[in-house]
């Protein structure tokens, strides 16, 4: 159990640092790293979901509206103060605060992640939904939601800007589903290695071909760019397999601490990792590249999230149930378990 939970977060630490380094202005890397980063965060998230009893979901799903739009609007609202300081424009709140209600794809700039947590909430709201069905059932309807995402990308429906990202949750939900689904069996053939050598063979593969204008692979879930069904879940699924085997091997070096550790205080680094970096490169006119840039939109986050935590009200407002480091629950389900 302890490992597993290691392993999982170690893979937490390593996704919230490829999320920093895909915004980091380098538009190679970020090419490649769109193959897989929020794949590999959404069934990472599904790893760790468990199923809704019926008569429980909807106290459960207010609940887990509280938890993740709490720290959104939070972090929302503060960053709305700073732009309108920065603008000289009180006006711009209200509007700000508009757009972070309708959210999606009409945010960016220093709200350039946001996207990712609303359509998050709506993976779970739908998955907590249909965990009441068989599991026939539930991968009919994920399959039905992967096709309709495919639709709306190859379709004009695919500059519209849907509230919340709703229409990218159709294609998040068959990388979460799998997580889900197949957690024993992803541990179990982590544990023998046996997926690393294929999923390896694979994405290098696509890496070649790619390179070689033989085969133009791109993905960008936030901006619904995926328009070939079949490549679409097996590339992704594959970079996935190789990142979670490294996370699996690292997870046993006692180094690997540290980034489990960082695996657990993953949201103030998505909410600020961008703000920081603009107020650092176009504030106080800093010039770097994109390491500074990770380790910036790392490590102060990470800092401010440690202050934070000191107050119960900021604690509630801006880390939500996740606190920072999750120690003592993690703790408590490990005297559970055993």
């Amino acid at each position: 159990m302890q490992e597993r939970r290691k392993w999982i977060d170690v893979s937490r630490g390593l996704s919230i640092i490829l999320v920093v380094l895909g915004h980091s202005g380098n538009e190679l890397i970020d090419d490649y790293l769109g193959w897989f980063r929020m794949p590999l965060f959404f069934l990472v998230s599904g790893l760790l979901f468990k199923s809704v009893m019926p008569d429980k979901y909807i106290s459960w799903a207010l609940k887990r509206i509280r938890m993740f739009m709490i720290p959104y609007f939070a972090y929302g609202i503060v960053i709305a103060v700073l732009v309108a300081a920065k603008l000289r424009d009180p006006l711009s709140v209200p509007h700000d605060i508009w757009n972070l209600i309708y959210g999606g794809t009409v945010l960016g700039g220093w709200y350039g992640v946001f996207w990712f947590i609303t359509c998050l909430l709506l993976v779970h709201l739908l998955m907590g939904f249909l965990t009441r069905y068989p599991v026939k059932v539930q991968a009919a309807a994920v399959l039905m939601s992967y096709i309709a995402a495919h639709f709306v990308s190859m379709t004009p429906l695919a500059k519209v800007d849907i509230p919340w990202n709703a229409d990218v949750a159709l294609m998040a939900i068959a990388f979460f589903f799998l997580g889900y689904s197949f957690k024993a069996q992803l541990a179990a053939g982590l544990e023998r290695g046996i997926w690393f050598i294929p999923a390896m063979l694979i994405s290098a593969a696509a890496i070649v071909l790619d390179k070689e204008q033989i085969l133009m692979f791109k993905m960008d879930m936030k901006m619904k760019v995926y328009t070939q069904p079949v490549l679409d879940l097996i590339i992704p699924l594959a970079c996935v397999l190789v990142v979670l085997q490294l996370c699996y091997w690292i997870s046993r070096w006692p180094i690997s601490s540290a980034l489990a550790f960082l695996g657990t205080v993953t949201i103030t680094i998505m909410y600020l990792h961008i703000p920081i970096n603009i107020v650092l490169k176009y504030g106080l006119g800093l010039e770097y590249g994109s390491f500074v840039f990770t380790l910036a939109g790392v490590l102060l986050p990470l800092g401010a999230a440690w202050l934070m935590s000191k107050s119960s009200l900021l604690t509630m407002l801006f880390l939500g149930q996740q606190g920072f480091g999750r120690k003592e629950k993690i703790q408590g389900k490990l005297k559970a378990a055993g």
